[in-house]
């Protein structure tokens, strides 16, 4: 650690990265020493700011996470040529050179990041009394809930499913700045180190974050932009099913649920006839979200018919794998499909939930939302309020009286099914379905495009790093 301190020249991810936020503006060549950094109160909100920039980009959650590769192997796509970037991870060939550079990038921006939340953890250790003890309780918290944050989804990624493999190897659960190399983690031990940072940032955030004190502060922050305390909970929730822990992940959804800090939004946002003023994400419900000053780029690129979609980056839909989707056989109305999707390329649909039109929900790209919470609320749930939670949803996606669930006409195992189409209807953009059936170890996925083999869910770890760390 002394090492890191005498000779890390930082620089900073956001000189580096397409800024979420417009806190610097300073050359990208800046570098700043790491005594230097943390010897003023800016200097932590610098080094934040550049993890949460890093989140924004391409490679991670500006597009490959969420509706770019993660539902392209989610199967929620179609083709009409052998091109773009996601064209053969929708096959699942990872071993095709495009998709070996977009998963080697997202496991090296991951571990980038990670390094960088370890820094500002060491750096708030190392420097206490800089920050107010309020701040400083606040910026470790959110550090702690990045790194685990972070862990997750590369475990979600790279590692099996805690039902196919618990005691396989993993990941690396990288938890300081060092030359040495961090040994593999099994996936029950990634997903408990997991909970642990969780645990810790909850404990700190608890009685600090302005958004349960409801204290105003222009230094911490928009707590939606960051990993608050109640998104801490929902991530807690999620990494809790994802052990198959139901009685804690149902306590943290309901903690969440409870609160009402992230009430459903409302149908005059929502069933407007002019798009330009609906509200694609529903915002209210949002507990943690990227302010991407880079999406309407990306969303040019990838979700909306233009020049910039020319070289077969545009994602398109089926119609009828939409209406497959959408039950519409079954259900006349929901929002999610009468509103937000639109004819592309002439016979085809696409998603128009994060597309750049409505001035007051540009750039805002959500990573967390209370809709989910319902929804692990519902299958951690006794049938009856598991019906309560899903009929809730349903009633926020303006599902009339006659489409809501019965008791008397559901099973148990219904009431699964129910959810798990929930999940596929709620998160198209965000990247959640696949994530979904890998859980579930679900055998295969609706409308897969190649023959299935669950070997398909672990993405491959990237050779630089199994030579480097000796893993072969």
């Amino acid at each position: 650690m002394n090492t890191v301190k005498q000779l890390l020249g930082i620089a900073l991810l956001s000189l580096l990265c397409s800024s979420c936020h417009d806190w610097l503006d300073v050359s990208p060549e800046s570098e700043v020493k790491y005594d230097d950094l943390f010897s003023y109160k800016n200097g932590f909100k610098d080094q934040l700011t550049g993890v949460y920039t890093a989140l924004c980009a391409e490679d991670l959650y500006g597009a490959h996470l969420t509706y770019g590769m993660m539902d392209a192997l989610g199967q929620q796509y179609v083709w009409e040529q052998e091109t773009g970037n996601y064209y053969y991870l929708n096959r699942f060939e990872y071993s095709n050179a495009t998709s070996i550079s977009i998963i080697d990038g997202i496991w090296s921006k991951m571990y980038n990041t990670i390094a960088n939340v370890n820094i500002l953890l060491q750096g708030i250790q190392e420097h206490r009394g800089v920050l107010s003890a309020t701040e400083e309780s606040v910026f470790e918290g959110e550090a702690y809930a990045l790194r685990a944050f972070l862990h997750f989804d590369l475990l979600r990624l790279f590692g099996k499913s805690y039902a196919s493999g618990a005691n396989e190897k993993a990941i690396p659960y990288v938890t300081s700045i060092s030359k040495e190399v961090t040994p593999l983690s099994t996936v029950a031990q990634t997903i408990d180190y997991v909970i642990g940072d969780l645990e810790k940032a909850s404990t700190l955030l608890r009685d600090t974050d302005p958004i349960c004190t409801g204290e105003n502060s222009t230094f911490l922050g928009t707590r939606t932009f960051h990993l608050n305390y109640y998104a801490v909970r929902a991530l807690l929730a999620r990494a809790y099913l994802f052990k198959n822990d139901k009685t804690q992940a149902l306590a943290c959804a309901k903690e969440v649920i409870q609160s009402q800090q992230f009430p459903w939004v409302e149908s005059g946002k929502v069933v407007t006839s002019i798009r330009d003023l609906r509200d694609g994400i529903f915002t209210s419900e949002c507990i943690f979200m990227l302010n991407n000053t880079k999406l309407e780029s990306l969303t040019n690129t990838y979700l909306k018919e233009g020049a910039e979609t020319s070289t077969g980056n545009l994602l398109l839909m089926s119609p009828a794998v939409c209406d497959e989707i959408f039950e519409t056989s079954l259900y006349g109305f929901d929002w999610r499909y009468n509103y937000y999707f639109t004819a592309l390329k002439g016979t085809y649909v696409g998603s128009t939930k994060l597309w750049q039109v409505a001035e007051d929900y540009n750039n805002r790209q959500p990573l967390l939302r209370q809709s989910e919470l319902w929804l692990i609320a519902a299958e951690c749930s006794p049938k009856e309020d598991a019906i309560y939670y899903i009929n809730t949803l349903r009633e926020h996606r303006g599902f009339d009286a006659s489409s809501m669930l019965s008791a008397n006409e559901v099973s148990d195992e219904n009431v699964q099914d129910i959810i798990g189409k929930e999940y596929r209807k709620e998160f198209i953009g965000e990247g959640q379905w696949f994530f979904y059936c890998k859980r579930k170890d679900l055998d295969t996925l609706p409308n897969v495009v190649v023959p299935f083999s669950k070997a398909y869910y672990v993405l491959p770890m990237p050779d630089q790093e199994k030579d480097y760390g000796d893993r072969n």
